[in-house]
C-alpha cells in the first residue's frame, strides 16, 4: 500500500472505529467484561493495522506488522498480539464496519480479551489437552481438535437440551454434562467445557447486547450436523443457566469456568480458584 493509499486507509478505519464509542454507552454497563475497550488491529493486504485508545479515549492508529500468514477478508477474532506488548486485541478485516451487527461482533472479540486479561491463560495450563498441544506445538488445537460430533451419544444427549433450556431445567442440563463426562474422554469433555467457556461466554455476551440494541439474537437449536460452533449456543444457554441459580458467578469467570468443569463432573476445585 503507497503512502497516500495508507494515510487515506488508516483516517476512514479511525472514522469507523469512532462509533464503537456510541454503541459502547449503550451497553457498558450490562456485564463486567464490557467495563473496558481494546485494541483493534485491522488486516489489510498482509499488514496488521493497530488502533488503540489515545489519552482523550479516542482510537489512532498506533502500529503496522505484517501478517504471519494471509488473513482472509472477512476475519473476526481476538488475540494478543506478540509485536504490541502481548496486548490483546480484536483483529477484523474493515468489512466489518459495514453494519451495526459488526460491531457487536467487535464487543464479542472484546470479551475474548477480556478473558485472556483474566486468567485464560492459568486455566489453559491445568487442562491436559492444553498441556498435550502445548507440547506437540499444536496452536490451532482449540479450532481444530477432533471432538467425537457424530458420537450417537453425544448426538442424542445434545439434542434434548433444547427441551431443557426452553424450560430452564437446570437438573436436566447438570445431568447432560455429568453423563458427557463419563461418556467422552478426559480431553474430549475438557474439549467442550473449554469452548462453552470460552465462545459460550462471549455468544453470552453479545446476545445481551443484541437484546440491549433490538437486534435479532445470535442463536440456533442444537441439532445434527454438529460442530464447534454449536459449543457456543450450547455454552451461551448454560451460562445462563448457571447465572440464574448463581448469582455469585457473575463477574468472575474463574470460578464460572470451574463451575462449568469440576463442580459438575465432582472433582476437587483448585485452592487458588476458591
Amino acid at each position: 500500500m503507497d503512502k497516500n493509499k495508507k494515510g487515506h486507509f488508516i483516517t476512514e478505519q479511525e472514522k469507523s472505529l469512532a462509533k464503537i464509542h456510541e454503541l459502547y454507552d449503550r451497553v457498558q454497563g450490562l456485564d463486567k467484561s464490557l467495563e473496558k475497550l481494546y485494541p483493534v488491529t485491522i488486516a489489510e493486504e498482509d499488514t496488521f493495522y493497530v488502533f488503540d485508545l489515545d489519552a482523550s479515549n479516542t482510537y489512532k492508529f498506533v502500529m503496522e506488522h505484517p501478517t504471519p500468514m494471509p488473513v482472509p477478508k472477512g476475519v473476526m477474532a481476538a488475540f494478543p498480539l506478540d509485536f504490541y506488548e502481548m496486548n490483546p486485541s480484536a483483529v477484523v478485516s474493515k468489512e466489518v464496519f459495514n453494519s451495526v451487527e459488526g460491531y457487536v461482533f467487535i464487543f464479542h472479540e472484546f470479551v475474548h480479551c477480556y478473558q485472556w486479561d483474566n486468567g485464560e491463560s492459568e486455566l489453559k495450563e491445568t487442562l491436559e489437552i492444553a498441556q498435550k498441544a502445548k507440547k506437540e506445538n499444536d496452536f490451532m488445537w482449540e479450532i481444530n481438535y477432533p471432538f467425537p460430533y457424530d458420537d450417537k451419544k453425544f448426538m442424542s444427549e445434545t439434542t434434548q437440551l433444547n427441551n431443557h433450556f426452553k424450560t430452564r431445567d437446570y437438573e436436566q442440563v447438570l445431568k447432560y454434562h455429568r453423563t458427557m463426562a463419563k461418556e467422552l474422554s478426559p480431553m474430549d469433555y475438557e474439549y467442550l467445557i473449554w469452548q462453552q467457556w470460552k465462545e459460550g461466554f462471549a455468544r453470552y455476551i453479545e446476545n445481551l447486547i443484541r437484546a440491549k440494541l433490538d437486534l435479532k439474537l445470535n442463536s440456533a437449536p442444537l441439532e445434527s450436523p454438529f460442530s464447534r460452533v454449536s459449543f457456543y449456543e450450547l455454552g451461551s444457554k448454560h451460562i445462563e443457566l448457571l447465572f440464574a441459580t448463581n448469582s455469585r458467578l457473575k463477574g468472575n469467570i474463574k470460578d464460572l469456568f470451574w463451575e462449568m468443569l469440576a463442580r459438575q463432573t465432582r472433582k476437587s476445585i483448585p485452592e487458588k480458584t476458591v
